[in-house]
């Protein structure tokens, strides 16, 4: 069944999540614009919206199969928004701990209208992506994140 090396998979879209893990595959409805459309009034990213967001993620990711996974503690993505948070945060790099995801997460909340600054306004997505990778590292025990 769950052996330690499981890596999880997931893709998280506007329109939907989805999670892969020992032949395992979760697909919820719910995805990243639901996650905006309940959080931010007019598109903006403030401190109000993220800790909605947070509250959101957490519901979402409480609440479905996904906390019952057995996670080796590497999750990995195709993600287009996973390779550009690396590039604005983490100088691209292709595997990113939960510490320095962590780290990364507290120099966005302290310059927050500079990183949303840095990109358009239908890109705003990607900080969404964000708090909801830094949910998954807290929620369901990821250690690292790896790009392919």
């Amino acid at each position: 069944m769950n052996h330690p090396d499981s890596v999880l998979k997931f893709s998280l879209g506007l329109n939907g999540l989805s999670f892969d893990i020992d032949n395992q595959h979760i697909q919820l409805e719910q995805g990243l614009g639901f996650v905006d459309s309940k959080s931010s009034s007019h598109g903006v990213i403030d401190e109000l919206a993220i800790e909605k967001m947070i509250y959101l993620i957490e519901e979402i990711i409480e609440s479905k199969p996904l906390r019952n996974l057995k996670i080796s503690g590497v999750a990995v993505t195709s993600d287009a928004a996973m390779t550009h948070l690396s590039q604005l945060f983490f100088s691209a790099k292709k595997k990113i701990s939960r510490i320095e995801l962590e780290h990364g997460f507290n120099d966005f909340i302290e310059r927050l209208s500079y990183y949303t600054s840095q990109v358009s306004s239908d890109q705003l997505y990607i900080f969404t992506y964000f708090v909801f990778v830094r949910e998954m590292m807290h929620h369901l025990r990821v250690e690292e994140i790896q790009i392919l």
